[in-house]
């Protein structure tokens, strides 16, 4: 009989840790990201990211109109002061609002998406916006 309370627990679990995923941000609420990194990474450049972005684990990865990417999983929402609001605390909440918003958080020296040509954001779903999150949150 003690078969059936172990299973009934395993759901419980199961149910409570699904009611964690952030449904706006693709991450739990402890920050993990849920996403897709390897997804992330072809939509990183079929989305167009690589046109403004330099990442070097992305193949032609080598846009200047916005910051460079590498080291983004360390260094997100770190270092000097951007314009417009505060940085969020952690790096996923970081990126996934960058996602969002580019012009949220316009990193000193890089000019704001409405000032450099761009049209943006990038229409993302949910999923994939949770993917990018996955891939560059591991882009150390």
């Amino acid at each position: 009989m003690r078969f059936p309370a172990i299973a009934l627990l395993v759901i419980v679990l199961a149910l409570s840790l699904a009611a964690c995923r952030d449904k706006s941000g693709g991450t739990t609420s402890g920050g993990a990201p849920t996403g897709n990194a390897d997804s992330g990474k072809t939509l990183f450049t079929s989305k167009g990211c690589i046109t403004c972005h330099t990442l070097s684990s992305v193949p032609g990865a080598s846009g200047t109109i916005g910051p460079n990417l590498n080291g983004i999983g360390t260094n997100a929402g770190k270092g000097p002061e951007h314009a417009g609001s505060k940085p969020p605390e952690t790096a996923d909440a970081y990126i996934d609002e960058s996602i969002k918003d580019p012009g949220a958080f316009v990193v000193p020296g890089f000019p704001a998406p409405n000032q450099g040509g761009m049209v943006l954001p990038v229409p993302v779903s949910d999923k994939e916006r949770s993917d990018l999150v996955a891939f560059l949150l591991a882009q150390k």
